[in-house]
């Protein structure tokens, strides 16, 4: 991972935001957090995330709002930070016009397991023609036949 190890969760649901954000720090990268628009404005004037995961529906300032004014202000300093929207809306609905140009993926909350979260990053990650490598689950230690592995940790 050379290019995307700051990452910014931006999730009004505290156990989805949790669940993302250990999972992620298990592999290494930097996280911050924000359960809400204006707070997702803040940290990331603050943290300069290379990456954000933005809720759409939150409360005080949604998430197509928030992801006009990073794309387009730059005192937040995130007009290149890649953006994936995580929703439930579907694809077809009428919010999907707004976040075309701006957004550079969306993610269906209930469709998606925190293993996919790497995957998304190992795609913006990967130079294109070269696939990306598949993620191994990080090891049981309560599981004998799954013992750790002595290989180094991801980077």
């Amino acid at each position: 991972m050379a290019g995307l190890q700051k990452i910014l969760i931006v999730e009004d649901n505290a156990a989805l935001r949790e669940m993302y954000a250990l999972f992620l720090k298990d592999r290494g990268f930097e996280l911050a957090q924000a359960a809400d628009g204006e707070a997702a404005l803040q940290q990331a004037t603050s943290f300069h995330p290379d990456l954000i995961f933005l809720d759409i529906m939150m409360p005080k300032l949604n998430g197509l709002e928030v992801l006009r004014r990073l794309r387009h202000d730059p005192q937040y300093g995130c007009t290149r930070a890649k953006i994936v929207l995580l929703t439930n809306l579907s694809a077809d609905s009428n919010a999907a016009q707004n976040w075309d140009d701006d957004a550079d993926g969306y993610v269906l909350k209930a469709e998606i397991v925190p293993t996919e979260l790497f995957e998304i990053i190992q795609s913006f990650d990967t130079p294109p023609g070269i696939p990306a490598q598949p993620v191994p689950p990080p090891p049981d230690p309560e599981d004998p036949a799954n013992p750790p592995s002595s290989q180094p940790p991801l980077s």
